[in-house]
């Protein structure tokens, strides 16, 4: 039976990614992580003491950042590794341009602790934008209940995201890596998978037509379909 660890999106509910992918390893042993369950500094599991072991871990968005720092730091190690809508870097820096404005990242950060549930519906309109299945998107994409601890929490995600870089990353060693990407994403920009693709060596990327940052919600056909060599 395959182990399979599962690390969400932002302020989303922890088991959303897991319940699209039991749909494709089915007999699989899965395990998810709450970030808001842990309430610490550092956005990872508090169990992380040594080295945990999967055979598959499928990120998304916030959880690649997690997994990519899970891996460097060699508390996780994984067969194979799925990142959906990967995050290289998520907010520009003085030294490399990519990534989000830092004025634009301050706004929304600004605008999540005056309006959070607001900024939570905003991020899935854009996660649902330039989809076709968009209304899939919508469907699916589950925000986390809001309070004091789960907004602290999102608060110190967003703020590890900002100084997140994977040019500080050393790519050697890492597992066989499946890339999947919405050509659409405006929120994570697909071409950022490149730069994932010239540092890892076992790479496979999947860019997905008319798609946005959502892949799981609205391309899991397409997705079944181009992972049918794992499964």
């Amino acid at each position: 039976m395959k182990k399979i660890l599962c690390l969400n999106g932002w302020g989303q509910e922890p088991k959303t990614l897991e319940n699209e992918f039991k749909n494709i390893f089915k007999d699989a042993d899965f395990e998810t992580h709450d970030y808001v369950a842990s309430n610490r500094q550092e956005i990872y599991p508090k169990d992380y003491e040594g080295c945990k072991q999967y055979d598959i871990t499928i990120a998304w968005s916030l959880g690649t950042h997690c997994a990519i720092n899970l891996i460097q730091k060699k508390l996780l190690k994984t067969k194979l590794l799925i990142l959906i809508a990967p995050i290289f870097q998520f907010v520009e820096n003085e030294t490399n341009k990519i990534g989000m404005p830092k004025e634009m990242f301050d706004g929304f950060l600004s605008n999540f602790n005056k309006h959070p549930e607001a900024t939570m519906q905003h991020l899935v309109a854009m996660s649902a934008s330039g989809d076709e299945n968009s209304n899939l998107v919508f469907d699916k994409m589950k925000t986390q209940d809001l309070n004091v601890l789960s907004i602290y929490a999102l608060e110190n995600q967003l703020l590890h995201l900002k100084k997140f870089s994977c040019f500080d990353v050393n790519f050697k060693k890492f597992p066989k890596t499946i890339c999947l990407s919405g050509v659409n994403d405006t929120v994570v920009a697909s071409s950022q998978t490149k730069l994932f693709a010239e540092r890892i060596e076992d790479f496979e990327l999947h860019i997905i037509e008319n798609c946005g940052h959502a892949p799981h919600f609205s391309h899991m056909e397409e997705i079944k379909e181009r992972l049918k060599n794992v499964v």
